[in-house]
């Protein structure tokens, strides 16, 4: 039987009460993770993926689709090494995420709509390789706004093959920079704070005075979008997902062939949604993958 997961100061909200009593599995060794679920009452498994995220980010029509592609091979393997490990015990949800930082356009104004931002080619902000590369990263964002993107995926137990459901959303964030004295951005880089992190700063730590405001959900710059977790939490297996060939919009295919190429696949059943916000959508495969 899996132990209490739900911690006394839970809001009991339709999410919390599903995953009362189930095993809830964080496929992520992340402290930050860990410590926005617990703040929120939940407090899953760990069981970090061995999943190796070395996805080819060239092979990404959309470089949204790439933190999504990467947490959804994280909570595939990590769901499928428990079954095989005791079938008798599978998970009722295994959660990943995947958080990226990205180049972006500075909007004439903070109420902008992702919409009608510029259409420009977004760069990658990796973590940084030296003290060197974390100062050079943070004079680059000085003054200016990136965007943090995170894949959060969530993977549960069907009756129909392959046996389990994937859901997923992208959640977007734009982080807006001080313009901070060279002094400061030096002071925080010999902290080494930020050396560990994508982008070169830890929103939550002290790296939080290079940060003048943000535009969308905090715990999605820190590292999981809780907003948007526990209604995904609170409708898995409510909604159905249609056969592909009776939807009227096209599939995001670089994703799909990001997950499959390579794969024995038989049939895909999906859904999708849109705002200016985030994307979600769930894939179902039938055959290996991951």
């Amino acid at each position: 039987m899996p132990s209490s997961n739900v911690l006394p100061h839970a809001l009991q909200t339709l999410a919390i009460k599903k995953l009362t009593g189930k095993r809830v599995v964080l496929a992520s060794a992340s402290p930050r993770r860990k410590a926005i679920l617990s703040v929120f009452g939940l407090e899953p498994e760990i069981v970090p993926s061995t999943f190796e995220e070395d996805l080819p980010i060239s092979s990404f029509g959309n470089i949204h689709e790439y933190p999504v592609a990467t947490a959804t091979h994280k909570a595939v393997e990590v769901y499928e090494r428990l079954v095989e490990a005791d079938p008798d015990n599978a998970p009722d949800l295994v959660i990943a995420a995947d958080t990226v930082v990205l180049s972006h356009a500075l909007p004439s104004t903070s109420q902008t709509s992702y919409s009608m931002l510029p259409e420009v080619k977004q760069e990658l902000y990796e973590k940084p390789t030296s003290k060197e590369d974390n100062f050079r990263m943070l004079l680059d964002l000085n003054g200016g706004v990136c965007e943090v993107v995170t894949g959060l995926v969530v993977v549960y137990p069907i009756l129909t093959s392959p046996g389990y459901m994937i859901k997923s959303i992208d959640e977007r964030s734009l982080v807006y920079f001080a313009d901070n004295s060279r002094e400061l951005i030096e002071a925080y880089v010999e902290s080494g704070e930020g050396l560990a992190l994508a982008g070169g700063f830890a929103i939550q730590g002290r790296g939080g005075a290079l940060v003048r405001k943000v535009d969308g959900d905090y715990n999605n710059v820190v590292g999981f979008p809780a907003a948007s977790f526990f209604p995904t939490a609170g409708h898995v297996g409510r909604r159905r997902f249609r056969l592909l060939g009776h939807l009227e919009d096209p599939p995001p295919w670089g994703l799909l062939r990001a997950l499959l190429i390579g794969k024995r696949f038989n049939s895909s059943m999906w859904h999708t949604d849109t705002d200016v916000r985030k994307h979600s959508f769930g894939v179902l495969v039938h055959g290996d993958v991951g």
